[in-house]
């Protein structure tokens, strides 16, 4: 027989009530949160199967299967999880991605972090894994964790964060966040870019103008974030490290373009 406690998150559950059953999970002591982990993944998986406006055959939800359905599931799993487990839970999208390690785990947020930023690395291409972790950004931007440095968030930030192509896109997003231009953003010159994130794939397929090299990064320095000085320092050690002829050729493309800059 279900106690006071599991009552309230069953019914917060079945209800689509995300942030009740976030509540719901932090009132259980934390031995009691992991043995009911088996069930709701079972749950997370029986409403995961179905479509939306789907009914319960077996009254796992109350009228019409609705996102807040799948959100308040989604609570549940992580909520019963270890911060390890949590982490490498997918997909997550946003608002959830951003809210529940806030909310669950606000102590550990790094651990999401660099388990998300790593997955990029591993497979930037793998959309549905990395749905949502552009949240981990907004965080750093916040104070919460530091400024992410390592390969796979540098990468996701000059490939693939949503909403950030073309280049002044880019700018605003990163204007609104400075922290990542004077943290993450820097590490350009000093990460290697792999198949499926890199600045020279990136600008291949925008059109002049819009691009990192001939838009985003002068307007850096214009702007005051970066100076000429710091940008082809950053090209000397790019270059002295060695890279493929592909990357190669995008670092001399963007030290013409700071070139004509001094000039």
């Amino acid at each position: 027989m279900l106690d006071a406690a599991e009552e309230r998150l069953w019914a917060a559950l079945r209800a689509g009530r995300r942030d009740d059953v976030v509540l719901a999970v932090l009132s259980l002591p934390e031995d009691r949160r992991r043995s009911l982990r088996p069930a709701v993944r079972r749950h997370d998986r029986v409403v995961g199967a179905e479509p939306t406006g789907a009914r319960a055959s077996a009254g796992e939800w109350d009228g019409e299967l609705r996102q807040a359905h799948w959100s308040a599931a989604t609570a549940a799993v992580l909520g019963c999880s270890t911060v390890e487990q949590a982490s490498t839970y997918a997909p997550l999208d946003p608002p959830d991605s951003y809210d529940l390690p806030k909310a669950l785990f606000p102590e550990h947020l790094e651990v999401f972090a660099e388990e998300w930023f790593a997955r990029y690395l591993r497979n930037p291409k793998a959309w549905d894994r990395i749905r949502g972790i552009e949240s981990a950004l907004d965080w750093a931007h916040e104070g919460l964790i530091p400024a992410p440095v390592d390969t796979g968030a540098v990468l996701f930030v000059i490939t693939r964060v949503p909403g950030t192509f073309p280049g002044p896109q880019m700018l605003a997003y990163l204007e609104a966040r400075p922290v990542l231009i004077d943290v993450t953003l820097r590490r350009i010159f000093d990460v290697d870019g792999i198949k499926g994130a890199s600045l020279a794939q990136r600008d291949e397929g925008q059109p002049p103008g819009t691009r990192m090299d001939d838009f985003v990064i002068p307007e850096l320095i214009r702007r005051g974030h970066w100076t000429v000085d710091f940008v082809k320092d950053g090209i000397a050690r790019a270059r002295a490290r060695g890279q493929s002829p592909y990357l190669a050729r995008w670092f001399t493309g963007l030290a013409e373009q700071v070139t004509r800059l001094r000039g």
